[in-house]
């Protein structure tokens, strides 16, 4: 309520002084460097206005004495910066309205963003995209590929690097490895492939399979696998699956392993194709009843499917009761909050204009307005972000189960 009061005094003040709404119209540089919070102002273009300056003031001299800081990424105020600096005001006004109601609540709602020295919850301008590198993702470990013993100390010394995760140093001993071989190694290229996986250097993957590997050896599963692997990294389903079924069709005789197809059932869920992903995991299941993660997933997918989506547009129109949008998406604090702030404003407003404080029911009212169309919009996209992340988590449940 204190951080709510502040930022309140600021927006009267940009209101106040902001008639004519084009000067807050700003180009900005680049937010897309999110590197660094505190920095951010930095990224704006120097020109300033009155929002800038007011809502900087905030940061400085408000912010501080608050006692915490904002649970949210990128912060309320530097979001406030973001919307007033690139929409038109009365735009950026309801939506940074919207985000004061929903800061600090309803935390299950909102992916994990990883800063220096702890996490915060992120929640983006709507346009903007997500840099991958905010996102909280737990430590995963590569294992050399070895299909057959290598007496070769040199080869067994990379072997033993990717093992124990120092991929850097392996790839430079197959670098300087390839120098000495004068035929392809496929055991020395998988492992390239692992280590360059293991570094995120995903696009790296598919240039050395793509110009590097002979035609004769394209159809090798750990290959075909590690190609699939970097396709799903880099969010591109429909063309790991569109690979996968080319090789499939070209080479009858080619052996699908059970991890790949724990790996194509991913594919289809991140593609919303729960039937498809369901049936792979069924018929692992069935192939491979000793393994229970198959059967855990499949039902996984099935308990998901009795879960009902929120609808958005219902959502929009119960909002005209303030809150009720947002209580029906299971953002229940911000349900609380919706109300109980439109609600004092309402009031403030009446009563304003009871005793004939005409100006102040105007600036109240404005106030009102804007918090309650911000509570209409704000549960329109309360609807999609619930039903987005019950997708994720249930994508993450796939994810962990597959060892991914």
């Amino acid at each position: 309520m204190r951080k709510f009061l502040s930022f309140l005094f600021m927006i009267n003040l940009i209101i106040i002084t902001e008639v004519n709404a084009n000067r807050v119209i700003e180009h900005i540089d680049s937010f897309s460097n999110l590197n660094n919070e505190l920095s951010l102002n930095d990224t704006l273009v120097k020109k300033e206005s009155s929002v800038n300056d007011y809502i900087n003031f905030y940061q400085k001299y408000i912010s501080n004495i608050r006692g915490h800081e904002c649970p949210m990424y990128p912060s309320c105020s530097n979001y406030g910066i973001k919307m007033f600096s690139e929409y038109k005001f009365v735009s950026a006004f309801i939506n940074t309205s919207e985000r004061l109601l929903r800061c600090g609540h309803d935390y299950k709602n909102y992916s994990l963003a990883v800063r220096s020295d702890k996490f915060k919850y992120l929640d983006i301008i709507e346009m903007d995209s997500i840099d991958s590198k905010l996102l909280y993702k737990p430590n995963n470990y590569y294992f050399a590929y070895a299909d057959s013993y290598d007496q070769d100390s040199n080869f067994q010394v990379i072997i033993e690097l990717i093992n124990n995760q120092f991929y850097q140093l392996a790839f430079l001993e197959i670098l300087k490895y390839e120098k000495t071989e004068n035929s392809f190694n496929i055991g020395l290229f998988a492992n390239k492939l692992i280590c360059l996986f293991a570094m995120g250097e995903y696009e790296k993957v598919l240039f050395e399979y793509d110009y590097k590997c002979p035609d004769n050896y394209k159809f090798n599963d750990e290959l075909v696998y590690q190609i699939s692997m970097a396709h799903y990294k880099l969010g591109n389903f429909d063309l790991a699956i569109n690979n996968f079924l080319n090789i499939t069709s070209l080479d009858t005789n080619f052996i699908i392993t059970p991890r790949q197809k724990l790996l194509n059932g991913l594919l289809y869920a991140n593609l919303y194709k729960w039937e498809d992903a369901k049936d792979i995991y069924k018929n692992l299941s069935t192939d491979f009843p000793q393994n229970k993660l198959f059967n855990v997933n499949y039902e996984t997918i099935n308990n998901f499917k009795i879960l009902k989506e929120k609808n958005p547009t219902l959502s929009g129109i119960i909002s005209i009761i303030p809150g009720a949008g947002y209580f029906y998406t299971g953002h229940k604090q911000t349900a609380v909050s919706a109300f109980v702030i439109n609600s004092l404003l309402a009031y403030a407003t009446y009563t304003n204009i009871k005793s004939k404080n005409y100006g102040m029911a105007i600036l109240t009212g404005i106030f009102n307005l804007s918090f309650y169309i911000g509570n209409i919009q704000g549960s329109i996209k309360s609807a999609k972000r619930f039903n987005l992340q019950k997708k994720k988590s249930l994508i993450n449940k796939l994810e962990f189960n597959s060892n991914f």
